[in-house]
């Protein structure tokens, strides 16, 4: 009996080794609307990159996993980052979620704003940038879009977004995305 339990361990341990854990929306409620209701969040578990550190404070503030550079807060930053979920209820596809996404944000950015489309090192992923120069402390952002699911197997689009005061702190701040998403390990 001993060795079917150390086998059937040592298979489980190295199935899991062929197949790495998926990524995950984790699902959080928090009080909200003036302590009358619960508010639902949709975190993707993501890594904050080397030398970057999780804001709790906005985190909880903005309802999203938010990064800013060690030693830098929230309000000083010239760059952050940031990872929120949406829920796709549909399970609309990804190139149609976010099209239907940009347009809306067309609609209400004004005349000046542009959406331009970038190369993705990953399939499955799409990253466009938002100019919006009405915005003084947005800017620019650019967003790597990605669809992933929580332990229940609900359906979300994940926004893996930097965004900043201005156009070199953001694009400095661009290859994280890729190496979060790389650590992701996205479907």
């Amino acid at each position: 009996m001993r060795r079917f339990i150390f086998g059937m361990v040592f298979a489980v341990i190295s199935w899991s080794a062929m197949f790495p854990a998926r990524a995950e929306v984790d699902k959080i409620l928090r009080v909200c609307d003036g302590q009358k209701g619960l508010c639902p969040e949709f975190r993707p578990r993501v890594k904050a990159p080397d030398g970057w550190a999780k804001d709790e404070a906005a985190s909880l503030k903005y309802g999203a996993s938010m990064f800013v550079p060690r030693g830098k807060g929230f309000g000083n930053a010239e760059a952050i980052i940031y990872a929120e979920g949406r829920y796709n209820k549909d399970r609309t596809e990804l190139v149609q979620w976010v099209a239907t996404s940009d347009q809306d944000w067309a609609a209400t950015s004004g005349k000046n704003a542009k959406i331009t489309s970038l190369q993705s090192a990953s399939p499955g992923v799409i990253i466009n940038r938002y100019d919006n120069p009405s915005l003084k402390d947005q800017p620019v952002e650019v967003i790597a879009h990605y669809v992933d699911v929580d332990k229940d197997g609900n359906s979300y689009v994940v926004r893996l977004a930097v965004s900043g005061k201005n156009e070199r702190a953001v694009l400095a701040a661009v290859p994280l995305l890729d190496k979060m998403i790389a650590g992701a390990r996205i479907p």
